[in-house]
């Protein structure tokens, strides 16, 4: 790498301040636990995505997968779930006090499943997900360089999932799905901004995407007419984030805005997890649940590798290549749940779910905003005739604060990241 005198001089301070450069692409900022929705469906997410036990209609292929196998009907469900993050806000030393300017979402989930004609103790299912779509946006924030900057980072993650389950007996169910997920990125590290002392250069990469695969297995057994016992596994999805461009701003050291023709993120994943669960009938009416689920964000949110080259400006650095700990440490989640039918085609069901903390404290930063802990749930779902079945949930995820040193960002050292959201999840199912 050929770098001006200054530039070199000052490596390992821009070092410091540009491995936010390789995090920035894992912000995502819904009502779920870390990078991860809290359930998939209307009826997941009204019970916490409490779903070992109970899960039965097609979305299940992304939950326990062998829940499929429960109906002896073709189905077809979708969710529609708009998202509003009304407490997502950075604070520091400098004076900033701003909200993220990016508070809305919409995901779209949606899934078929069918006995085979001949085999009907074998169900086949296919699923979109939307795994994420929303980033975080802070403009004009004030920098450590005595200017106003912008910060953003907007990612999503799409997964097209076959299935199959069967039926083995009366009592056991298992399932299996793989899955083909699409990637997409693109971020701001203040771009307009430029220090030649310390040497860093704003940056902006646009048009990351890739494909990866990944799977997911489950069982449900009854171990009575009354009781369920679910457990599921999820392997890790590789984030395929490359075949992008980046443009730094090299102009402090009078190279003017260098653009690079491939830049390329590597290490970055959603978390492998392993759940088990229960749902248990108390009554004819009423039915509890309760799940609790390890998350492997340890390897997913661990070390990153950023990597740019194809350089279009002579003189200028040929190659950049960033390394840095993300911060994820291994995290459990647990929830309980209550389904309670008030006639035989309505029936309304409730959550809460705890999640532990995702990044280690002292690895925040505005663009890594996952401290979200307490999940509050409720919903309703009624069967409108013999063939559709609707569902509406609520989601509540209470203000949270947390205070940190800040050592990723050319931004006040003291400072605070806010989280609070709420969403609205409806559903349909169709059985033929």
């Amino acid at each position: 790498m050929h770098a001006p005198l200054k530039y070199r001089s000052n490596l390992e301070r821009k070092r410091r301040y540009a491995l936010v450069f390789a995090t920035t692409l894992a912000s995502q900022s819904w009502a779920g636990i870390g990078v991860t929705p809290l359930g998939f469906g209307a009826d997941s997410v009204s019970m916490a995505g409490t779903d070992m036990g109970f899960s039965s209609d097609p979305l299940s292929i992304n939950n326990n997968t062998a829940g499929i196998a429960k109906s002896k009907q073709a189905q077809f469900s979708a969710a529609l779930e708009p998202f509003v993050m009304m407490n997502i806000r950075h604070a520091d030393s400098l004076g900033n006090d701003q909200r993220s300017g990016n508070d809305r979402a919409l995901l779209i989930s949606s899934a078929w499943s069918s006995p085979l004609e001949n085999h009907s103790d074998i169900t086949v299912g296919l699923g979109f997900f939307a795994q994420g779509g929303v980033g975080y946006e802070y403009t004009k924030l004030n920098t450590a360089f005595g200017n106003k900057d912008d910060l953003t980072a907007m990612f999503g993650v799409f997964r097209l999932a076959p299935a199959i389950a069967w039926n083995v007996n009366s009592k056991l169910r298992i399932g299996f799905s793989g899955s083909i997920n699409y990637s997409q990125a693109e971020q701001e590290l203040f771009p307009n901004t430029s220090d030649a002392n310390s040497g860093f250069p704003g940056l902006e990469i646009k048009n990351l995407s890739g494909i990866s695969y990944a799977w997911r297995a489950g069982l449900q057994y009854d171990i009575s007419e009354q009781v369920t016992f679910g457990m599921a596994y999820g392997s890790d999805t590789e984030l395929v984030l490359k075949n992008g461009s980046a443009t730094a701003n090299f102009e402090a050291m009078g190279l003017g805005r260098v653009k690079y023709n491939s830049a390329k993120i590597d290490g970055l994943s959603l978390p492998s997890e392993f759940g088990i669960g229960f749902a248990w009938r108390v009554t004819p009416r009423l039915t509890l649940g309760s799940d609790l689920n390890w998350y492997r964000w340890s390897k997913a949110l661990g070390e990153v590798t950023t990597q740019l080259s194809g350089v279009q400006t002579s003189g200028a650095p040929e190659s950049i290549k960033l390394t840095n700990d993300f911060g994820g440490q291994d995290q459990f989640s647990s929830s309980i749940a209550a389904q309670f039918k008030l006639n035989d085609q309505t029936q309304i069901s409730g959550g809460i779910n705890h999640a532990g903390n995702v990044i280690k404290h002292g690895n925040e930063s505005p663009l890594n905003n996952l401290i979200a802990k307490w999940h509050l749930t409720a919903g309703v779902s009624h069967q409108v005739d013999q063939h559709w079945n609707a569902s509406l949930a609520y989601i509540y995820v209470p203000k949270i604060k947390r205070e940190y040193t800040n050592t990723q960002l050319p931004l006040g050292r003291e400072a605070e990241e806010t989280f609070g959201a709420y969403s609205i999840a409806l559903g349909i199912t169709y059985n033929w």
